[in-house]
């Protein structure tokens, strides 16, 4: 294929060296991709900061090796509270609109808005460049991201006014109290006291009402607000169908999705993982220290097995955020001598990490889109133990090249491991190799799609009529 004549700008998050979170991993692959396509691939990586003195949001220039990289650097606790309620900043709109008004790109590909915020889709728009989301997280179809509920259920219902006010108001008893008796009003009765709430005082006992109301209002606002936001998304690239049912139930139109699966690199790092069996099992963990990522689940599985027979447990991660909850995971590893934490891991050193584990467990706690760590066991024939959640259950086939068990149900896991653990066979068994897509014909994709729908690219900004 000829070189394709084009410019694009990719946003992510942080894009620093080396590249450890899916987001920044993927991102790093595509533009890589895009680039042997002969595409000029410029890159937004948004970063926050601990500056809490309400400083300004900031842009610094950088090259790293052949990438243009504008660094958006944010003072994350000076940001508006309403700007991560809403997904809306309108000061990171105008931040995006300066950048994309020098770069002036053909096309916008943006991989996640959090803390970006979908405030820079209008400032593609008022310059007239397409955007293509590739869907990483539910950020815009969902207030907390995940389509996790405040006790760490999945959420089945998507975004309503109803649904989300009470899900951020029942962490409290008084909260869930005050959800179960206003479901049975009607939502154009609470949207119109919401209105009003400022300018009636409640009284006692009605006071445990008054956070499910600003609940309500929240919602109203962020529902209407995203609504044009969504339409002028010219494209959603989604992993998995699961991904693709959740945007489209919520407020996305058909035209707007496109089933695209996340894209490997060549065989290369399959070619690098030469496992060696030992008499023991060895079970991998590789990923965010956060608690919808289940580790504790993981690890309080392995703790209560009836006979390990030597199996050793090693989990890879940092804290990302949650130093309480990592602390209490050291804890839990700290009373069994089989489980390892080796901390960060570098992406150079995760071929040998697979090389050295017979299974690799993911006992997510959300409905993950399709987590690269997963793909890359596969890849490597690494069997997995996983959760049944929707992007994972479209990959891995229970018996076939790993065990599903129910999200969060840690007996369930326990079972499992105990299975592999009394016999071994199992990770010979279920070593099989699966076609998966190449990140080069990702690439191709998504310049086919861009000539189909745009037109065809004959100079950098410049775009025929087809």
């Amino acid at each position: 294929m000829p070189d394709i004549d084009m410019k694009v700008t990719l946003c992510t998050q942080r894009f620093v060296p080396p590249f450890v979170g899916g987001v920044d991993v993927y991102a790093d692959r595509l533009q890589g991709a895009l680039r042997q396509l002969g595409v000029e691939v410029g890159v937004i990586a948004v970063d926050t900061t601990e500056d809490g003195t309400g400083g300004d949001i900031r842009v610094t220039p950088e090259e790293l090796g052949k990438v243009m990289i504008h660094r958006v650097r944010v003072p994350f606790a000076s940001r508006p509270k309403e700007a991560f309620d809403l997904a809306y900043d309108s000061q990171m709109g105008t931040t995006f609109e300066a950048i994309l008004e020098a770069e002036r790109p053909d096309l916008f590909i943006i991989m996640n808005f959090y803390v970006t915020s979908l405030a820079v889709i209008e400032s593609a728009k008022k310059l007239s460049i397409p955007v293509i989301h590739i869907a990483t997280d539910f950020i815009p179809v969902c207030r907390r991201g995940t389509f996790i509920r405040w006790d760490g259920s999945p959420c089945e219902t998507g975004e309503s006014v109803k649904s989300c006010s009470a899900c951020f108001v029942a962490h409290r008893s008084l909260g869930r109290m005050a959800s179960r008796v206003l479901e049975r009003i009607p939502e154009e009765t609470l949207v119109r006291w919401a209105h009003n709430r400022e300018n009636h005082q409640l009284i006692h006992p009605l006071r445990i009402i008054e956070p499910y109301l600003n609940q309500v209002a929240v919602m109203e606002r962020r529902l209407e607000l995203l609504a044009p936001l969504k339409e002028m998304i010219d494209l959603v690239l989604v992993p998995t169908k699961y991904t693709a049912r959740m945007f489209l139930e919520n407020g996305f139109a058909a035209h707007q999705i496109e089933y695209l699966p996340f894209g490997m690199q060549e065989r290369s790092l399959k070619e690098s993982v030469r496992n060696i069996p030992q008499d023991r099992i060895r079970f991998l963990f590789i990923g965010r220290l956060q608690p919808y990522k289940g580790a504790h689940i993981l690890i309080e599985a392995f703790n209560q097995l009836k006979s390990p027979n030597g199996a050793t447990l090693t989990l890879y991660g940092i804290p990302d955020g949650h130093e309480d909850y990592y602390q209490d995971l050291q804890k839990k590893m700290s009373t069994n001598p089989r489980i390892v934490f080796g901390g960060r891991i570098a992406p150079e050193e995760i071929p040998s990490a697979f090389a050295g584990s017979d299974f690799f467990v993911l006992p997510s706690l959300w409905h993950e889109n399709s987590p690269l760590i997963l793909l890359d066991a596969l890849q490597t024939q690494t069997p997995v133990i996983a959760s049944n959640i929707a992007g994972v259950t479209e990959v891995v086939q229970d018996g076939v090249n790993g065990f599903i068990f129910p999200m969060g149900d840690q007996r369930a896991l326990q079972e499992v491991l105990q299975r592999v653990i009394s016999d071994p066979d199992w990770r010979h068994r279920l070593r099989r190799e699966i076609p998966l897509p190449d990140i080069n014909d990702y690439a191709r994709k998504l310049t086919d799609i861009y000539i189909e729908r745009w037109g065809k690219v004959d100079a950098i900004g410049a775009q025929a009529v087809v």
